[in-house]
């Protein structure tokens, strides 16, 4: 049995190559199949395919960006922004400890010497205070 040969396809031709060549070929191949496969789920789009027309800037524009409800998310933010300046230090210290360190309601229990379920009572009575103050302002 003969030595095996190998081939890449250049311009519609098949270019005999070595076995290195081959495999580094395909490897590169296949990994810009995957680069793609990986584009594709999560839409992105290269900077070149928007540059199509000669025509960059007006390409970029994503018609699935919805600009007034980006808006109307930054104002609610501004809005809960406000409503938590509201709150008193300890109320505001409860909040961010476990909405934005995310530590458990059983740690703060831990470090104040109260039961987690004193720490929830007071979050869930700090969070019905901040849907009051945002009500009155709708």
């Amino acid at each position: 049995m003969g030595k095996k040969e190998y081939y890449i396809y250049v311009r519609g031709k098949a270019v005999p190559v070595s076995e290195e060549v081959y495999k580094t070929y395909w490897k590169i191949a296949e990994h810009e199949k995957y680069l793609q496969r990986k584009d594709w789920k999560y839409n992105v789009i290269s900077f070149s395919a928007l540059d199509y027309d000669g025509h960059f800037v007006d390409n970029i524009i994503d018609e699935r960006i919805d600009l007034e409800k980006i808006v109307e998310v930054k104002m609610q933010i501004e809005e809960l922004n406000k409503a938590l300046n509201q709150l008193t230090k300890e109320e505001r210290e409860l909040m961010e400890a476990i909405f934005y360190r995310e530590e458990s309601l059983r740690s703060i229990g831990k470090k104040e010497k109260v039961s987690y379920q004193t720490i929830g009572k007071r979050r869930d009575k700090i969070l019905e205070k901040l849907r009051k103050i945002l009500e009155d302002k709708i």
